[in-house]
């Protein structure tokens, strides 16, 4: 019986053929795909408006970006290495198997021995908790805060699990301790963009430049670059970056399809230019400083609520007052005006779907009453 169960256990590990890849990312990254597609979708028959569009790629291309570098991590892992650790493994498992089992049961054993019952026995063991791990990491960063490795476990986990903060700290430390590193100042600039609600800030332009310095085709470091141009109205500059993109991105690359929706949208708001402020008055506010630029943006913001109050039978207005708090780090005000707008648009309506697709892209919880202010 022990040479049976040993036979049975080797098979598999001396099989060295077949994908080293773990199944998980691939999911993710079919998952995300059909995200896309069901977005383009959503847009072709109207059911989205084209800046919802925007956000809405923005965060689907993040998380696809990030399975598919697990994906190849995985992939690159795998191979010969994988091979040789599984002979060897099979080889200790053929030797120690059969001898540990005769030496144990040789002194420790009792074939008269009744099985014990159910209800006495250990329960099985539970799975890993992430949230513990992470809890075990915070614990050794606290105690050697210059430990580069430890800062390298924490920070992608952090940005996986959407704890923008500490992922920008833990990149910021990655920076301060170790040599740069276009993964590093990437990986930053995604936390900044994660932190803010999907907008590509300065801070997270200057983040993804510095990447591209050290990595000049770094696909995610170009592709929020390009949505940073896009986000702030640049749509010509915008429209010969998403070119570049494509015009250097393998066919099939998992960022293609969103580089091509976005070139679409930059060339129809060339064509057709939404209306806003004119350039005077975008000059004048880059002259002023942080505070004072603040401070407009909240007038502005207070403004639209208060016309909205007045005339809440505006959709588009709704939907830029919820991204407008997103923006602004007012998540309570962001989801109070999402309800808002859902108690005049109803969820089943187009406007409503729109509205939940939105929040959706914010991380936002529109649960709850629907007329709450």
């Amino acid at each position: 019986m022990t040479l049976l169960a040993t036979a049975a256990t080797i098979r598999p590990l001396l099989r060295t053929h077949g994908s080293a890849v773990s199944p998980r990312p691939l999911h993710d990254a079919e998952v995300y795909r059909a995200q896309l597609a069901e977005l383009e979708a959503d847009l072709s028959r109207g059911a989205i408006g084209a800046d919802e569009v925007t956000t809405a790629r923005a965060e689907i291309a993040r998380r696809l970006l990030k399975s598919e570098e697990a994906v190849k991590a995985a992939a690159s892992e795998g191979g010969d290495r994988n091979g040789r650790l599984a002979i060897l493994a099979g080889l200790a498992v053929a030797l120690l198997l059969p001898v540990g089992t005769f030496l144990f049961y040789d002194r420790a054993g009792s074939p008269d021995m009744s099985d014990q019952p159910l209800a006495g026995r250990a329960p099985p063991a539970q799975p890993s908790d992430i949230s513990a791990m992470m809890a075990a990491v915070e614990r050794r960063l606290a105690e050697r805060p210059d430990d580069l490795t430890g800062w390298n476990v924490a920070a992608p986990v952090y940005l996986r699990l959407g704890d923008a903060d500490k992922a920008a700290t833990a990149y910021h430390n990655i920076l301060r301790l170790g040599p740069p590193s276009a993964a590093a100042q990437a990986g930053l600039g995604e936390a900044l963009v994660q932190k803010a609600g999907g907008e590509v800030t300065p801070d997270a332009r200057q983040a993804f430049d510095a990447a591209l310095v050290l990595d000049p085709n770094l696909p995610s470091a170009r592709f929020y670059l390009a949505l940073g141009l896009s986000q702030t109205g640049r749509y010509a500059e915008a429209k010969d970056a998403w070119n570049a993109l494509i015009d250097v991105s393998p066919a099939g690359a998992p960022w293609l399809a969103l580089a091509q929706g976005a070139l679409r949208d930059a060339q129809a708001k060339l064509d057709n230019p939404p209306p806003g402020p004119d350039a005077a008055a975008i000059e004048a506010a880059g002259q002023l400083s942080d505070a004072d630029r603040q401070a407009m943006i909240q007038g502005m913001v207070a403004q639209l609520a208060s016309r909205l109050d007045a005339a809440p039978q505006d959709a588009d207005g709704w939907t830029r007052l919820i991204r407008s708090y997103a923006v602004l780090g007012d998540k309570a005000k962001a989801e109070a005006a999402g309800r808002r707008a859902l108690g005049v648009f109803p969820p089943e309506t187009a406007d409503g779907k729109l509205i939940l697709a939105l929040a959706g892209s914010l991380g936002l919880n529109l649960s709850g009453d629907a007329t709450t202010r």
